[in-house]
């Protein structure tokens, strides 16, 4: 049975073989199907606008701290131990103008010009007879003079001279020499108590009672409460724009509500590191505090210019526009910046400006796909 069945197996084989090779065949014939082909990108419409040369309207900022208008540093002309007045001179303690703020021990110093007025008093008595003799239409002013002299009083001026001879009588006698230098020691007594010079408060007191306080030596700060000054730094540019006397608007993240202010001066001297100039505004309000930071608004008026996003300024000075259906990139002239906002010169009226510039637009390119104009509610955004 088995060499009957044999060549019948052998037989199925050899179809199958046939059968796959002819499948093979067929499948290198089919041509592969093509692949669609890819589209190149279309820009979308973008948002225009039509430039309309006029009046335009920055607001100019500056930010900085303010200081107290009228500061100043306390130091020790004379040495001595330091004593508190009647008002602690502590931070925060307020004084009117001419009140003692604080004092040093006097004693040893009023004691020494005391000696000194004591040895005027004596000279002025003894030259008194010859006065009286040599000068007897004379004799009654310093008799009176003489007469009202008081050692613990501070010192009254001497009697004019009448005449070149009674001027140089009394200096022969050395008069004005002993004089002048008791008026020195008394003006020096006084450094020995110091007053407030304005309305103000001790922004920083230095020293406790009881220190040796030296010639020279830091006592402390005193500043006038209420007025006060901003310095900020602005731009070349922005500071022709900048007038004194000119209004602004000052403002506090830290306060609420705005405080008015004053352009006082604008420096013509331009910092070489930042170049830009100082402009120094005044500002008074009981709310502020010396230290504190504010940023000053002022609007600033161009004509014949046009406003446009800051960020569609290629290079700083160029934009992209639409002329004849082509995409041109033009330079323009910067009149101003603030902000998100720049005011441009140099496009006619009527110039079509890419509010919103795709990022493969370039010079030259066809601008037909881009069309657009914007609406109002769109308009320089």
């Amino acid at each position: 049975m088995r060499p009957k069945r044999f060549p019948s197996i052998l037989a199925a084989l050899a179809v199958l073989l046939i059968g796959f090779a002819i499948a093979a065949f067929l499948s290198r014939k089919q041509t592969p199907p093509e692949k669609p082909a890819m589209k190149p990108a279309a820009f979308q419409p973008v948002p225009l606008d039509t430039v309309a040369n006029g009046r335009v309207l920055l607001p100019l900022e500056m930010s900085g701290p303010i200081e107290a208008l009228r500061k100043i540093e306390i130091y020790a002309e004379v040495p001595g131990i330091f004593r508190d007045a009647s008002n602690p001179f502590r931070e925060g303690s307020h004084f009117r103008k001419g009140e003692t703020l604080l004092l040093l021990d006097d004693a040893v110093y009023r004691n020494s010009v005391l000696a000194e007025k004591s040895r005027l008093l004596s000279q002025l008595t003894l030259v008194l007879p010859d006065l009286i003799i040599d000068f007897p239409e004379e004799a009654e002013k310093w008799k009176a003079h003489v007469g009202a002299f008081r050692i613990d009083s501070p010192l009254s001026m001497l009697p004019a001279a009448s005449s070149d001879r009674e001027r140089n009588y009394l200096a022969a006698r050395g008069i004005y020499d002993r004089f002048y230098a008791v008026r020195s020691m008394e003006e020096t007594l006084e450094r020995y108590r110091i007053t407030a010079p304005f309305d103000g408060q001790v922004t920083l007191s230095a020293l406790n009672p009881g220190t040796l306080v030296r010639t020279g030596q830091k006592i402390g700060e005193f500043s006038a409460s209420g007025i006060y000054e901003l310095e900020a730094s602005v731009g070349l540019r922005d500071a022709g724009f900048l007038e004194a006397d000119s209004p602004v608007t000052l403002s506090s993240e830290d306060i609420d509500g705005t405080f008015s202010g004053v352009v006082r001066r604008v420096n013509r001297a331009i910092s070489p590191s930042t170049q830009t100039v100082s402009v120094y505004i005044e500002v008074a309000d009981p709310r502020l505090r010396d230290g504190m930071f504010l940023t000053a608004r002022q609007e600033i008026s161009l004509d014949s210019a046009f406003a446009v996003p800051r960020r569609l300024l290629r290079e700083g000075d160029r934009l992209f526009v639409i002329e004849d259906s082509l995409v041109a990139l033009r330079t323009v002239r910067v009149a101003a910046a603030s902000g998100d906002r720049a005011a441009v010169r140099g496009l006619p009226d009527g110039s079509m400006i890419v509010l919103d510039p795709p990022g493969g637009m370039r010079e030259g390119m066809d601008a037909t796909p881009l069309l657009r104009r914007t609406s109002s509610g769109e308009k320089r955004k």
